[in-house]
């Protein structure tokens, strides 16, 4: 299983860590390296980001070469290089006949005539994939990737302490123009100090507290971009930013103040440094509430072991509804690979467009597949464990919108450190949501 930082993400802002070295070396664009016309075989080579993934894609391509003939070599570069590398292999011709993309990433790609256009070279695909992943890489009436694997935003619970609480976490809402509401009230309870002292109460010390209600912290997927489309507020529109309305600016006080004021929620002085702080909170079980993504299953499955039982609830409900971010992984054809591989691309973007071509990814647990039909392996699998994984699957049909544009990537890195600054209490959200609108427009002007 993985993480968002070494699977899903769409930006390294939020500290992203690196995975293992390749299983095999970089192959030239165009399946040149490995085979091809000197070797007689057809042969295609595909790139991705995360070596745990490599096991699923071995089992998918086994069959895809029995039924095509076309053999296909992985290059598993990482994180960390990813986006180094790509530039300079696509600059050179160097690209991999198939490779995985990202959303804050891909436009840059398609709009410089890298990528293929799904519609051309994969028949009926749209719909029977995850359509929250497809709105999210569909630009000029055109979709420029075949969905993967995908991930939306639940909530965590520890069933001991929420029943010890009476906290009911499938009913958690949030309001910032009212003086309290269910989410509040529900971490209060859920928080402690080292005498067991709530928030509110005399004496309760917020500098000795020992258990937390919820996460709030400045995490642009499970926090900052479900609280603000929750609330009304736009993220972005025409690859511009947009979140500094009054919407977007309550949003970001009432999240700060579930950290600096109510202090229901860990230090950002621990969060901002930390990206796995909340969660290991969580696993030790300090933490009630854990609003978070799939990603982070398999961590809290062999973090909590037998030490309490844990369950998942919808995502926090605000004014507009409850808002669930997605992000999604695509596959990509490189348009610039010699002709006599297009014929090899569009039939190894067909296969892992299909059913039969995603179910490992479900089956061995890596993520919800971008497949519709193959989703079922994925719940089967964390059902097996105990564990009910539908509620994303919900989550995912009403989505706040993720991060778009050509230099997306460059916007959401400017804008980080600022909402940083937020959530520590050294900016308050009328002072720093507006700058940090105006440095990620300005990051993504170039």
């Amino acid at each position: 299983m993985f993480t968002r930082r070494t699977m899903l993400s769409a930006t390294a802002a939020a500290g992203l860590l690196g995975v293992a070295a390749a299983c095999s070396p970089s192959s030239s664009g165009g399946g040149d390296e490995g085979g091809g016309e000197a070797s007689g075989e057809k042969s295609l080579t595909f790139r991705l980001w995360e070596q745990n993934a490599v096991p699923a894609y071995e089992e998918s391509f086994a069959a895809f070469k029995e039924e095509t003939g076309w053999s296909v070599t992985i290059d598993v570069v990482p994180w960390n290089d990813y986006w180094t590398r790509l530039p300079l292999d696509t600059a050179s011709g160097d690209a991999a006949d198939v490779y995985w993309m990202n959303s804050a990433n891909f436009v840059r790609y398609a709009d410089a005539g890298h990528l293929l256009a799904i519609d051309d070279v994969v028949e009926g695909g749209a719909d029977q994939w995850e359509k929250s992943v497809v709105d999210l890489y569909t630009r000029d009436d055109k979709l420029w990737g075949v969905p993967q694997i995908w991930d939306s935003i639940a909530t965590f619970y520890n069933q001991d302490l929420v029943e010890a609480a009476d906290v009911d976490p499938e009913a958690l809402e949030f309001d910032p123009d009212a003086e309290t509401d269910s989410l509040r009230d529900a971490a209060r309870a859920l928080t402690l100090d080292k005498d067991g002292r709530h928030p509110g109460e005399d004496d309760f010390a917020a500098d000795a507290r020992e258990q937390y209600g919820f996460n709030s912290a400045a995490d642009r997927q499970a926090i900052i971009g479900p609280f603000l489309a929750s609330n009304g507020a736009t993220w972005q529109e025409d690859d511009r930013y947009v979140f500094a309305s009054e919407e977007g600016i309550a949003a970001f006080d009432y999240m700060q103040a579930l950290v600096n004021e109510d202090h229901v929620a860990p230090s950002a002085a621990d969060t901002n440094e930390n990206g796995d702080f909340s969660r290991d909170l969580f696993t030790q079980g300090k933490l009630g509430l854990f609003q978070s993504g799939p990603y982070n299953l398999l961590a809290i499955s062999e973090g909590v072991a037998d030490s309490f039982p844990w369950a998942i609830a919808p995502p926090v409900k605000g004014p507009a509804g409850a808002k669930s971010l997605v992000h999604g992984v695509v596959a990509v054809g490189n348009a610039k690979a010699d002709e006599d591989q297009q014929e090899g691309i569009a039939a190894l973007l067909t296969w892992l467009g299909s059913k039969e071509g995603q179910l490992p990814l479900g089956e061995q647990g890596v993520s919800f597949p971008g497949h519709v039909d193959a989703q079922d392996a994925f719940i089967d699998f964390w059902a097996d464990k105990g564990v009910d994984v539908s509620v994303f699957v919900e989550a995912a049909k009403d989505p706040a919108p993720a991060d778009t544009g050509e230099r997306a990537n460059d916007g959401l890195m400017a804008a980080i450190p600022i909402f940083q600054e937020i959530f520590i209490g050294r900016l308050p959200a009328e002072e720093g949501v507006p700058q940090a609108q105006e440095a990620g427009n300005a990051a993504m002007e170039g």
